[in-house]
């Protein structure tokens, strides 16, 4: 029991702390999307499925086949093993319109699989949304501003971020922000 104790925090935090450093750089980097949510906190909820879907914190995740299947054209046989990529799904454009774009008013945003799915869904999904929710509330509430720094991560349009060197996570190794207090 403690060690699925152990690894629901960890995976929790890692995940939280992926989805956070996700959302803040979309707000360092879009102003009209951070005025957006300034203007309208109930946008955070749909804004947190956003960045999720766009941005999943799972890069990819094995799964050992139960029965034999076809995928893609390509033949799984029982007990083979499949590596499923959240990300590229959450883009699949038969689900998601202009799949590319942030939209923070997506109708369909929590159709993301960046948490699973089925018996496969996250334990601390709920979690998980409800920091993100309160720490960007809490961030909005004493900035008036957030910029991503210029001078680590280059000028709008060149911006150069690096990502951690793993087939299980996505997420960037540091993101440099400036908040200008109220």
């Amino acid at each position: 029991m403690a060690l699925i104790a152990a690894n629901l925090f960890t995976a929790g935090q890692e995940t939280t702390v992926r989805l956070l450093s996700f959302a803040l750089k979309v707000l360092g980097e879009r102003p009209d999307v951070q005025e957006l949510l300034r203007e309208d906190r109930a946008r955070i909820p749909n804004f947190i499925e956003e960045t999720l879907r766009l941005e999943s914190p799972l890069r990819g995740q094995f799964r050992m086949a139960r029965r034999a299947a076809t995928v893609g054209g390509v033949e799984v046989p029982v007990g083979g093993t499949v590596m499923l990529l959240p990300g590229a799904a959450n883009r699949d454009p038969r689900m998601f319109k202009n799949p590319a774009e942030f939209d923070v008013d997506r109708p369909n945003a929590r159709y993301h699989i960046a948490f699973g799915h089925g018996i496969h869904h996250c334990a601390g999904a709920a979690l998980a949304r409800a920091e993100g929710r309160v720490t960007l509330n809490r961030v909005l509430d004493r900035t008036a501003d957030i910029t991503v720094s210029e001078k680590e991560h280059g000028p709008a349009g060149a911006r150069r971020y690096d990502y951690l060197a793993t087939y299980f996570l996505r997420g960037l190794t540091n993101l440099h922000l400036e908040f200008t207090p109220l």
